[in-house]
């Protein structure tokens, strides 16, 4: 089972021939399932136009959004995007809506998802900062904090993505269909997919908007949990997370950068 991620494409910097030469790539692979994790394209109409590029892929595809997908424009508010817009676009184009629902695949692989979104727990915990700061210090390190426009706080809305993919592979890991899991995030979940600086104060507090290891910590209980891809640092970091008395995780993240769009391989 050939699995393809990508991510990070941001349409609206990347542009439509550099994109169009990653799917030709990608399909080349004859995979057995693609995942476009987030970062797509924003406002929604490009969002769209990226979509439209991947309908030529010849199995199935799974969508899920990135930060830069929910930032607000005029007429499209951040819940919105999130909640209707975004996930009625991708069905539109034939697309599986990854946050509802596990895309299940022949042989007993399933792919779990959703944004993930960050909770702060990332963040260097040897700085004095409390996790309000942080809130507070946000908008010079990080334009969500600028351009999402819900009411949720970003621990609040990080706890209701954990809570419910959570309960998706838990429901997984009880189903005896199920052989493999595979999560896919844009928000990186691992310590292990996050980079960490010893000499660099200001990169590791802002690792606080670029992870959610609570959520990784979760899921690592789940013996049938055997990957976790993820986007947002465009970092193309590969390792493995260990865990006591289960096979480690293997862990990766998706080296696309503005411009330079790229996928990762899961084979299962």
């Amino acid at each position: 089972m050939r699995i393809l991620i990508t991510s990070d494409l941001h349409y609206e910097v990347t542009g439509h021939e550099a994109i169009r030469r990653l799917v030709a790539g990608m399909e080349r692979e004859e995979p057995d399932a693609l995942v476009l994790a987030g970062d797509i394209g924003n406002p929604s109409r490009l969002f769209e136009h990226c979509l439209a590029l991947f309908v030529r892929m010849n199995c199935p595809v799974a969508v899920l959004p990135g930060n830069h997908d929910l930032w607000r424009s005029p007429g499209e508010t951040s819940a919105a995007l999130h909640e209707e817009l975004l996930p009625a676009i991708t069905r539109d184009c034939g697309f599986h809506w990854l946050p509802d629902e596990p895309m299940r695949l022949p042989g007993g692989t399933a792919i779990a998802g959703n944004i993930a979104w960050y909770d702060y727990s990332a963040r260097d915990m040897e700085a004095p900062a409390t996790e309000e700061q942080v809130e507070e210090e946000k908008r010079f390190f990080c334009n969500d904090a600028n351009n999402v426009d819900w009411e949720f706080t970003d621990r609040e809305f990080a706890a209701r993505c954990r809570k419910k993919l959570t309960a998706q592979c838990q429901a997984l890991e009880h189903d005896p269909g199920v052989r493999a899991i595979v999560v896919v995030t844009h928000v990186p979940i691992m310590k292990g997919q996050m980079e960490w600086r010893p000499d660099d104060a200001r990169w590791n507090f802002r690792n606080a908007y670029f992870g959610h290891l609570t959520l990784g910590n979760e899921l690592k209980s789940l013996g049938k949990l055997h990957w976790v891809v993820s986007g947002h640092t465009h970092l193309g970091l590969s390792g493995a997370a260990e865990r006591e008395g289960l096979p480690p995780i293997a862990t990766s993240v998706i080296p696309s950068d503005y411009g330079k769009p790229r996928w990762v391989t899961v084979e299962v």
